[in-house]
Formats: C-alpha cells, structure tokens, sequence
C-alpha cells in the first residue's frame, strides 16, 4: 500500500504472469535493448581502477516526472564529485512485474529494479535477480553498518542476500487504517487505538457526512492485529492461504482461510456492510476518493499518511490524516521487507549497483539529492522537511521513495505533524522480532500447488472483503477447492521448512 500499491487481484494476476514469463527464452529484445546489453556487456564488474563511467540503467515502476533529467544531472555529477565512476539513469515501466521479467528473460540489461517480498523468491529462482553477497562486502561498508542485521534478512533467500530492504517500522506495516484526523476530531472520537473506536467514527461519518463513504475498499488485513495477530509465510495484501501463531511455541503451520480468527474478520465487514458505513461498490476509486474528500477512511500502511498528507492538504482545506493501528495484545515484527532494491541477472555491474545504494544512504545529503532532487530547485526545505509547494512544474521531481526509505535518513512534508515523525521513529521500540523475519519460502516443490491456491483464492478474496459473498455459503466449496489444489502438500513443506529455519536461529 504505497504510492504504486496495486489491488490484490491485480498482484495475483501478476504473479501467474510472471510465472509463464520468466521461463522464456533469451530472445524477443527490442534494439534500443539490444544495444544496452552489448554497451554493458564489454565492460568488467569492477570499474574503480577503470577511467571509463560505468552507466547504470535502473528498472522502476511509475512514469517520468518533469523534473526527473536535470535532477539526474545533479545527482551524477555528485556521484562523480565523490570519487563513483557511476553514471545512472532511470527507465520507468508499466505493468511492472510483467515487463520486468519478460524484458530481463530477453536480455535487456537493467543494473537495479524495485523488488518486493511477495515476488522475490519467485524472480529469484526465476533468475530474474542476483545473488549481491560478494557487491555487499566491497562495496556495501555503510549499508551494513547503518542496516540492522534483521532488515537485511528481508532480502534474503535460503541465505543469500537477493535484495536490500528499506529500513522502515515494521510491526503492523500493512495492518493500518488512514482516516481524516480533522473530522474524528470534529465529532469528538477520541485517538483510535481500539475496534470499538473506529466504529464511533465510522458512525460519526454516516450521521453527519452524508456524501462521504465510511470505509471503501475490500481490504481486511487492518483487522488482523486483533484477530489474527499471525505471521503469514506465503501471499500478500490479505490473500494468505497458512498462517502461524506466534504465540503457538510449536510454530505449527495451519490453514487460514478456514480458521476463526479469518471468520472472525470477515463477520466484522459484513456489520460494517449491513450498518451501511462499507461500500460495496467495485468500481469505487479509495485512494482518490480519500484524498478528494469523498472517502473517510481506507487500508494503508504506516507510511501512507505521510506520503498522501500534501494531496489531502491541497484538495481539502483543513484535512489531516492520522493512522490508525488496532492495538494488538502483543506487538510482534514478523518480516523486515516489502519493497526493495534488486540488481537484475543481466547487469555486469553488481558493485557498483550496490555501491549506488550504499552511496545513497551513506549521509543526508545523498540521500536528499537523489530522494528529493536539488534543493531549490526540486524542493524547498523547510525546518527539516520537504516543501514542495511553489515549484514549477517543469521541475517537480517524484522519485519513488517507497522503494528505499530509510528511517533514519528520511524526509517528511511540512503538512506532516511532528508528533506524528515521533511516533513513526518509535514505532518498534516495544515489539519483538519473531524468529520467522528472514525467512523464505522455498516454493520450487509446491510451485503448481501455489499458483493454483493462489488462483482459487483469487475467486474469493474481493468478494468477501466486500461482504457480496457469504462466507458460511462458500466455505466449504472454497476449502474443497483448496484442497484439491494442494493445500495440505504447502502446509507440510512450509512446516519442514520452518521448523528448520527456526532451529538454526538458535545456533
């Protein structure tokens, strides 16, 4: 749920696609590729004793802002100042996940790509991606040192690093609610921390709003902190077909979608349906509604107030956005990365990728320039945070921050409370690591098996989010499915698997 966060089925989609893709052969490259793949083929890994500029082409979701070209000339030339003979540019692509893979699998040579959790092992075996454990010790010296050593075990695979995560909190990441701060205060709801809080808002909005929509979306997963507060091994966005309790010592892996805890979230949005606060319309944009004044509130991540909150300042006089995070019994942090930063198979420049990313996040003013662009140009700073209002179009500059935020290094605007920057800084101080951040799937004895339950769960999942299907009604037909699918075959390898990773954590 960031700013390129696309719906679910959208993702499983994806997913399938990839699948077929990856598997093609080294052929259908188009001939501006083919060009990129004979300049940078001739050219060694190690560059640092060469005089030549070694020239890195990155692969990102999005489209080109207008002031991306000049502030890419800012960001080489201080490349170049700090002694990297590195020379970057940026390639935005459409249906990412697709292209990627099938303009990698026909040698287009790309240097870095966003990557994400729910794909990496996938792309990985796929050889979409490339082990960087050999780039991460020459050329990773500060990213090691300014990384905690369980958010580097977000990109990992079977104990090669594939990825390096942003740094960000991770207790509850996706498991938030963005809701207008302005009018929660306007009729009296106290700070929500609690179901039963964002219930009197959710009613204080249809009493005294009636243009607005409660709650849009087929989102769910925010319930889990309080319902099933598990850590999910395999799938994404509320699609999860096993889970483990963490509170469980045995770690047993079970099935979800037939479990109380899932029963129990699905109960809770059909109330909200039948009270008339949850909109059951498909075609209803969330995102644009929320930050037009139409919607009240919607599923996010923690990040997402701060990244929406100039929108919603623009388009709504007087609007805040607050996060809303059920407080659970207990916080728990059960992974370390969801967007991240990969070197594709076809780049011959693994070091000095990295050494880019190592260089972005080396200090504040790397990190500024190539996060925000120039400042004065591209943004204003303004007591510590980015102001972008007054710049000329032609000079906006959005890069995709999502991909590599780093807490510690990180921005906000000034329409963003401070209290707020606080609480996001403290935000993992109480929980605990669980001994599953890190791990990842090995899906290559149950890929068929996983690709065919994540289609059946595609059948169901955004019909029930919206309370248009009775659960009761399709259980048992969804199960059935589910299991002639392979369910118990994943729920057996992934319990192999776990338990074998969790027993040399205590080595």
């Amino acid at each position: 749920m960031v700013s390129f966060k696309k719906p679910l089925l959208s993702m499983l989609t994806a997913l399938m696609a990839v699948a077929m893709i990856a598997g093609c052969g080294n052929s259908g490259g188009n001939e501006e590729n083919s060009s990129n793949a004979s300049n940078n083929a001739g050219s060694s890994s190690d560059n640092s004793a060469s005089k030549e500029v070694v020239k890195l082409t990155a692969a990102f979701p999005g489209q080109e802002s207008p002031g991306q070209k000049n502030a890419l000339q800012a960001i080489n030339e201080k490349l170049k100042a700090d002694g990297l003979n590195i020379e970057v540019d940026i390639k935005y692509l459409d249906d990412y996940w697709q292209k990627l893979a099938l303009n990698i699998a026909g040698g287009t040579v790309y240097d870095l790509a966003w990557a994400h959790s729910s794909t990496l092992s996938d792309l990985a075996a796929k050889k979409v991606y490339q082990p960087i454990d050999d780039a991460l010790k020459a050329q990773g010296s500060d990213l090691a040192a300014n990384t905690p050593e369980y958010v580097l075990k977000g990109g990992q695979i079977q104990g090669k690093q594939y990825a390096l995560p942003r740094a960000i909190p991770m207790t509850g990441f996706n498991n938030v609610y963005n809701i207008r701060g302005d009018l929660r205060e306007k009729y009296g709801v106290p700070k929500i921390t609690t179901i039963e809080g964002l219930e009197a808002y959710f009613d204080a909005i249809a009493k005294n709003e009636p243009n607005m929509v409660p709650f849009g979306g087929y989102n769910f997963q925010e319930l889990f902190p309080i319902y099933a507060n598990y850590y999910f091994p395999i799938g994404d966005g509320g699609a999860y077909p096993v889970y483990i309790d963490p509170a469980d010592s045995s770690y047993t892996v079970k099935s979800f979608l037939d479990s109380d805890a899932f029963a129990q979230v699905i109960a809770k949005k059909k109330e909200w349906k039948d009270k008339g606060w949850l909109s059951t319309d498909t075609n209803l944009d969330t995102e644009g509604g929320f930050d037009n004044g139409k919607v009240a509130a919607l599923a996010a991540n923690i990040f997402r107030a701060s990244e929406r909150i100039d929108s919603v300042t623009k388009n709504v006089p007087g609007g805040k956005v607050e996060t809303v995070y059920l407080e659970p019994q207990k916080r728990y942090i059960f992974s370390a990365g969801d967007n991240m930063l990969a070197v594709p198979s076809t780049s011959k420049h693994a070091n000095e990728a990295v050494a880019l990313i190592n260089w972005i996040k080396k200090d504040q003013a790397n990190y500024d320039l190539w996060s925000y662009g120039a400042e004065g140009v591209n943004y204003k700073l303004v007591d510590g945070a980015v102001d972008v209002s007054g710049i000329a179009e032609n000079d906006q500059y959005n890069m995709n921050v999502w991909m590599w935020n780093d807490l510690r290094l990180a921005r906000f605007s000034t329409n963003y409370p401070k209290e707020d920057i606080e609480a996001l800084k403290k935000w993992d101080s109480s929980s605990e690591v669980t001994p599953f951040v890190g791990f990842t799937l090995d899906q290559s004895k149950i890929k068929s098996q996983i690709s065919n339950i994540q289609a059946i769960m595609g059948e169901y999942i955004t019909n029930l989010g919206l309370s248009v299907t009775d659960y009761n009604k399709v259980k048992e037909e969804m199960m059935s499915k589910l299991q002639s699918a392979g369910l118990q075959d994943v729920i057996d390898e992934t319990q192999k698997q776990i338990n074998a990773y969790v027993e040399a954590q205590k080595k």
